[in-house]
């Protein structure tokens, strides 16, 4: 993000209608939020022009064109396009991640196709995902969560309705992204591992991300996984001046070598921790400028901030 008090993320969309019937949006300048598929959308670690189904655009309507999540001024990016992925992993393995889901369209279309988030079950009918991938949404009914496989071709997918939405109250306060997350009501319990939240702020080591985000070839229809470093508050600070909730964000990437990340696609999905032989949710794919790029570690909605406020909203669902 590198940018000054006048260059600060600011949502602009430039929209075109594709003879495929998607709606298009203009390749971001830096920032915007991670996003994705078959669509065409930008967001804060994008560079390339994701497709976004008509399918999506049509469901979610303004809510898709939110997204973007573009710096007003910001200038292009040196080099243009950045080979972006998730970046340095590789496919993860059925039953490594059972708690991750993705998001998508109601509708027509295969889980790949309409998939545009992730997401982690975190009871047996809720899912936590990113508030950028579902703030303008109006009908939970235009929203389908995608379990059961990390395969979103495989006959084990179960598509599942939503039933209710609840974007964070506090998203973006005090500055931008700050607070990024949501709760998903599920319509039904799904049959999966819900992960547990992680409830302290830590300095962690290794983390783990996972999703169906760019791999800088393909949205594959296998979830990715990669293990990032840890970044802490004071670089991650330094990396984007001005622009880090140290309460609510944390960071993770190789900030000087960069080469692993998540990436588009990916928003909304799950950074994972190991705490007592198992993996707990410390944060949520949020943003950050490029993907895997030197410098630009991924941001993430720091869970261990928000999991009291997450709480409250369960038991109102109760």
């Amino acid at each position: 993000m590198h940018c000054n008090s006048l260059n600060r993320p600011q949502k602009r969309h430039a929209t075109t209608k594709a003879t495929d019937g998607a709606f298009r949006i203009r390749k971001a300048k830096r920032p915007n939020p991670h996003i994705h598929p078959e669509r065409t959308i930008v967001d804060k670690k994008r560079k390339h022009l994701i497709r976004l189904g008509a399918g999506v655009a049509a469901g979610l309507g303004a809510a898709a064109l939110a997204w973007t999540g573009v710096a007003a001024n910001a200038e292009d990016t040196p080099g243009g396009d950045f080979d972006a992925q998730i970046i340095g992993g590789g496919p993860a393995e059925e039953g490594r991640y059972p708690w991750l889901v993705g998001l998508g369209s109601a509708g027509e279309g295969t889980p790949w196709e309409r998939q545009f988030c992730g997401g982690s079950v975190i009871a047996a009918d809720v899912v936590l995902t990113a508030a950028h991938c579902v703030e303008d949404v109006t009908d939970p009914e235009t929203l389908v969560v995608f379990s059961g496989s990390v395969d979103l071709e495989s006959d084990a997918v179960v598509e599942t309705s939503v039933a209710a939405v609840h974007v964070a109250e506090d998203y973006n306060d005090p500055i931008a992204m700050a607070n990024d997350w949501a709760l998903l009501k599920l319509d039904e319990p799904v049959d999966v591992d819900p992960i547990p939240l992680s409830t302290d702020p830590a300095e962690f080591g290794a983390l783990e991300t996972a999703g169906w985000g760019d791999t800088g070839e393909e949205y594959p229809t296998v979830a990715h996984w990669v293990e990032v470093p840890f970044v802490g508050d004071a670089d991650c600070e330094a990396a984007y001046p001005g622009e880090v909730d140290a309460a609510s964000m944390l960071c993770a990437g190789d900030v000087e070598n960069g080469g692993v990340d998540s990436c588009q696609g990916d928003s909304g999905g799950p950074i994972m921790a190991e705490e007592d032989g198992e993996l707990i949710l410390a944060g949520v794919v949020s943003w950050g400028y490029g993907c895997a790029e030197p410098g630009n570690p991924g941001v993430y909605a720091e869970v261990a901030d928000f999991d009291d406020a997450i709480g409250e909203v369960l038991a109102g669902w109760e």
